[in-house]
């Protein structure tokens, strides 16, 4: 017979270390001025452009003002680069950063020019905002049906808990909020929630042959049984991941960044946050009775 863990004595532990961090990214990212939102959402002017001779990301931040982001696409020989600014009052228009192009570098060819109204980033941030509530009532809803009450109950609360902690370690981080960072947390919104859906499964399997055990050694049961599975899933995702963080250059840096976090924060809410709060839903149950 496997080893049986007990994994629900840390639970306590678990859910200060939450907290703390929580509170660490929260402070973090208020003494930061607030998130970093990208032009998706704050509006801004994006030009993908090509210099006639090799240049470097520093080169270019240095001969501009402003705080500008830029990244370099295709082969080095090919010397494109998108360089993207947030609209202030001053430039309302992104007419000042394209004057400043031309006169650093009167060879400059502009491929590409795109830019992003403030009123279209509300919209933006409104239809993000609405994106994540739809998806949180229907997985409140499937998780209903598809289980009982308090493992509904448990995998929702984990899911809030691992996608604030998320949020929350972009703004701690600077991380720029934009489209791609959303991506990211939409695609850890499946990610986590099915890997507590498996754990949860294999619970609901042994509560039914729970012989003489209580509910909380039927989890830890339940929780060391799935752990291989779990460690292997989770394991060889980040592995991607992280490839993708080191060799997927800096368009790809800021998503892969959020997802590596998110994965490890989801295998361990899975384990220390929605077991335990099962458990507890339990116990107020018997209570109550």
């Amino acid at each position: 017979m496997k080893r049986v863990i007990n994994f629900l004595k840390l639970k306590y532990i678990a859910f200060a270390l939450s907290v703390l961090l929580l509170a660490v990214f929260i402070a973090g990212t208020v003494m930061r001025g607030g998130m970093n939102m990208g032009i998706d959402f704050v509006g801004g002017v994006k030009f993908i452009v090509q210099f006639d001779a090799a240049v470097s990301e520093k080169e270019i931040r240095e001969s501009l003002s402003g705080n500008l982001q830029i990244q370099q696409i295709g082969g080095e020989s090919q010397n494109e680069y998108i360089i993207s600014s947030k609209l202030t009052a001053e430039n309302d228009s992104g007419g000042d950063v394209k004057k400043n192009l031309i006169e650093k570098y009167p060879q400059i060819k502009f491929l590409s020019e795109e830019t992003v109204g403030s009123t279209i980033g509300d919209i933006l941030k409104t239809s993000a905002l609405k994106l994540f509530i739809v998806a949180l009532i229907a997985m409140a809803v499937y998780l209903t049906f598809r289980f009982e009450l308090k493992y509904a109950f448990g995998v929702m609360l984990s899911l809030m808990h691992d996608m604030i902690l998320t949020f929350f370690f972009i703004g701690f981080t600077g991380t720029e909020l934009n489209t791609p960072v959303v991506a990211a947390l939409l695609t850890l919104f499946g990610y986590t929630v099915n890997d507590t859906i498996v754990v949860f499964d294999r619970i609901r399997e042994n509560v039914q042959d729970q012989n003489r055990q209580t509910f909380s050694e039927v989890i830890n049961k339940s929780i060391s049984q799935s752990m291989s599975r779990t460690l292997l899933t989770s394991l060889t995702t980040l592995f991607a991941v992280t490839m993708l963080y080191f060799l997927g250059g800096r368009v790809l840096n800021d998503f892969a960044k959020v997802l590596i976090f998110g994965i490890v924060v989801g295998t361990y809410s899975s384990i220390y946050v929605a077991s335990p709060l099962i458990v507890a839903w339990e116990k107020f149950s018997n209570r109550k009775k």
